[in-house]
């Protein structure tokens, strides 16, 4: 529903490729008061979706380099932050080098953070990663959505030897 609004289909085909939350923001921006009310629907992400990002992400770094890819996945506005999902990048060492859902936790290590069942998720994605190149694990972590515990999805990749990239989905409904 445009509520009286005309749109041309090239910049509603832009918006819709942009993640929802950004779109609705540039939506306001380029079309000011005419701009189209609407509330972003929840979306279930799948483990297609999961993939598909961070293979996408590996892909990045490999075509714009190393420094421009880190940076843009770092920015809420770089192409790597898509609604609840994210691409966060770390080294062998377990420091953080990107990270689209917390800039801040750039330059910090992880390897020692435990999840509420004590597990080291940390440093078993990198053991999945830097052993068998890609894979999955299931984890509890909070849901920064919900503010609980709930249980997450990440899948990794290894980028070289002393990087990975991985994104990941919490399995829980959404309200």
């Amino acid at each position: 529903m445009t509520h009286g609004c005309q749109l041309k289909s090239e910049p509603v085909a832009m918006l819709a490729k942009m993640p929802t939350g950004l779109a609705f923001y540039v939506a306001v921006a380029v079309l000011g008061t005419r701009a189209i009310v609407f509330a972003a629907p929840a979306v279930a992400h799948t483990p297609q979706d999961v993939q598909a990002l961070v293979e996408r992400a590996v892909a990045h770094i490999r075509d714009v380099g190393r420094e421009r890819a880190l940076a843009d996945f770092t920015r809420p506005d770089g192409g790597f932050v898509d609604g609840e999902l994210y691409v966060y990048c770390d080294a062998a060492d377990g420091t953080v080098i990107a990270h689209g859902g917390n800039p801040h936790l750039v330059g910090v290590n992880l390897l020692n953070v435990r999840d509420p069942d004590g597990k080291l998720p940390n440093v078993e994605m990198r053991r999945i990663a830097f052993t068998q190149g890609s894979g999955w694990l299931e984890f509890r972590w909070p849901d920064p959505a919900t503010k609980r515990i709930e249980l997450k999805n990440a899948y990794v990749l290894k980028v070289d030897d002393n990087t990975m990239c991985g994104s990941g989905y919490y399995k829980a409904s959404r309200p």
